[in-house]
């Protein structure tokens, strides 16, 4: 289906205020929920209930106290100044604060930018943290492409991101190494929180999560376990399917068209003139090649030689560990 009879993503709704560099908030209607915040064309923000925002990579990783986030909403809110009354406090610096913002930014837009969702713009809109660091549209996208191939590489089945995550049982080597984040997920892992749960509850960006629990299933250091485990991974399991039913049902009329076209007739085609006859000359018989009997003791066996790629990614799981 082209770009022009399908409705239009999320990433495409914002390309018509980007190029007018307007200043505004494009607020998504459907589940799951979200805003995307444009300065001047630029992108400024953006956040999902399914994602980490500024004030949970604050507050939940310890970074922050609760009590300081509410007294600088307080202080703030009506006037976009949450960030500056945290800078001005010292309890964080404008380039922390404009760090957090780039990374709730990436991690919301990995899950709204490739959508098909109602969404409202709502001029002169702004996010009441205040001034934070605004990045090209293009850029944005170009960050969300290559998180999906990171994923898709690291484990292709996108299931695992909204299943419990289950700690093996018994590990297949004697020495196991794990990085900080690696050790958080494993510890907090309560086999029925998902990626996404574990990120809220450790104040860490979704993605990073997402990746480091299909890293560890990859080598065989967790496994996924039930779907759902919060609303918020019901959420992204039931948009993802409803986004694979769409695309089903949209190709559907493309193949049945397809399939009851009438072809259309061959032209008639002038016979060729006999050519005169050649002698028949019979081709050489190949030699006959006696393969080597079966040993005995390989009697039944099957083949258990394994492919060159399956050896490599072995090397690659096992030098992971």
């Amino acid at each position: 289906m082209s770009k022009s009879s399908r409705p239009p993503l999320l990433r495409e709704s914002l390309e018509p205020w980007c190029a007018a560099g307007v200043t505004g908030a494009l607020r998504v209607l459907d589940p799951p929920g979200g805003v995307v915040y444009v300065v001047d064309g630029r992108i400024a923000y953006a956040e999902t209930p399914v994602a980490s925002g500024v004030e949970r990579l604050l507050t939940a990783s310890g970074r922050l106290p609760a009590d300081a986030w509410r007294a600088a909403v307080t202080a703030g809110r009506a006037q976009h100044r949450i960030g500056p009354e945290l800078v001005d406090a010292g309890l964080v610096t404008q380039t922390e604060l404009e760090a957090l913002g780039v990374i709730a930014l990436h991690d919301a837009a990995f899950f709204l930018f490739d959508l098909v969702v109602s969404a409202h713009f709502e001029h002169r809109a702004r996010h009441p943290v205040g001034h934070l660091r605004t990045l090209d549209l293009r850029s944005v996208c170009q960050e969300v492409d290559r998180r999906k191939r990171l994923l898709a590489d690291a484990w292709p089945d996108a299931a695992i991101d909204t299943a419990a995550v289950l700690p093996q049982r018994r590990l297949r080597s004697q020495c196991v190494a794990l990085t900080a984040l690696q050790w958080e997920v494993v510890a907090n892992a309560d086999r029925r929180r998902s990626p996404i749960d574990l990120a809220r509850l450790l104040g860490r960006d979704t993605f990073t999560v997402m990746l480091e629990v299909r890293r560890m299933a990859r080598t065989g250091l967790v496994e996924p376990g039930r779907p759902g485990g919060s609303a918020a991974a019901e959420s992204v399991a039931t948009v993802r399917a409803k986004a694979a039913a769409d695309v089903a049902t949209t190709a559907l009329p493309i193949v049945q068209s397809a399939r009851h076209a009438r072809p259309e007739p061959e032209p008639e085609r002038t016979p060729d003139p006999p050519a005169a006859q050649a002698p028949h000359v019979p081709l050489p018989r190949r030699a006959l090649r006696h393969e080597p009997a079966p040993r005995p003791e390989l009697a039944g066996m099957s083949d258990t030689r394994v492919s060159e790629q399956i050896l490599t990614r072995l090397i690659a799981g096992l030098g992971a560990l």
